[in-house]
């Protein structure tokens, strides 16, 4: 028994994004999730994932995303947690079970630009895209009544597990994973609102540092009610993390060039047949070519 854990987080080190110096997994997260995954291998059930993400794609389809559904980028990612499940099924038949927790309704009324339909359609996709897959999908809509709007449940969701700006300014600066995920927000958000040609750089800046602020709030709410409803579950997270058994950090896009979620990005397949995640105005840029799907922008390719 000890044994097939062990193994079971060989094949998950396969999957973890690239170490960083304040890296914990080898001194405390490994043992953690040793003590985790064993509790499932005890009982031979499938091991439990949760994951927040797969919102929809960014805004700014002018400078970093090729439209407003999914594309290759998104169906590597899911393709990549079949994988993911395959390979831990080579060591431990039970397999997994990944939970996804789309969080597309919770951030896209503090965006303002993305309308709930085209959340909508961007939910209904990807979950059409892995039907076959060991991937358990959630919404807002799954934690609230049915009666409820969408509204009500943000507004629920921030007034019961919700943080005052004041505690989330305490965890910016405390919590690593916090601020991990704070100044990444703030780092895309600065290309996501570039469309709106702020006069200087500066009010650009403080403009995504208020939007991620925001988003934040939410951010740490919708959180909170994930692990309120998944609290046996192990999280698995697409930002960098401190990996010390709160979350582990999870390379969605199996590639050394990728460097962003699938929603934030275009995919290029370069010459040597490499994944790369780029901006949409860089791939224009160097000039390679947008190759089409069904009628649809799908990836880049270079020649």
């Amino acid at each position: 028994m000890l044994q097939t854990t062990a193994n079971i987080l060989d094949v998950f080190e396969l999957f973890r994004m690239q170490t960083h110096a304040d890296d914990q997994f080898d001194t405390v997260g490994r043992d953690v999730l040793a003590d985790k995954v064993q509790k499932f291998v005890i009982n031979r059930e499938p091991i439990k994932f949760s994951m927040l993400g797969y919102p929809y794609k960014s805004p700014n389809i002018k400078d970093k995303v090729i439209g407003v559904l999914p594309d290759l980028a998104e169906k590597v990612s899911l393709d990549n947690f079949n994988t993911f499940d395959r390979k831990i099924k080579e060591v431990y038949s039970p397999g997994v079970n990944i939970s996804l927790i789309q969080d597309g309704y919770a951030f896209n009324k503090v965006w303002g630009d993305v309308t709930d339909n085209t959340v909508k359609e961007y939910e209904e996709m990807v979950r059409d895209w892995s039907k076959d897959y060991s991937i358990s999908w959630y919404g807002m809509h799954d934690f609230w009544p049915k009666w409820m709007s969408l509204d009500d449940m943000r507004n629920k969701t921030v007034e019961q597990f919700g943080v005052t700006p004041e505690e989330l300014t305490r965890r910016i600066l405390v919590d690593p994973d916090v601020n991990y995920l704070y100044t990444g927000m703030v780092k895309f958000l600065e290309l996501d609102l570039a469309i709106y040609n702020y006069p200087t750089r500066n009010q650009l800046h403080v403009a995504a540092k208020k939007t991620a602020r925001d988003m934040m709030i939410m951010n740490e709410a919708y959180s909170a009610l994930i692990k309120a409803n998944f609290g046996d579950h192990i999280r698995l997270s697409m930002h960098k993390s401190v990996n010390n058994g709160n979350k582990y950090s999870f390379q969605l896009i199996p590639s050394p060039k990728a460097w962003t979620s699938p929603w934030h990005c275009a995919l290029l397949i370069n010459k040597d047949g490499m994944l790369e995640t780029v901006h949409r105005k860089d791939a224009e840029a160097a000039g390679h070519e947008l190759v089409y799907q069904d009628g649809r922008p799908y990836y880049f390719t270079e020649h």
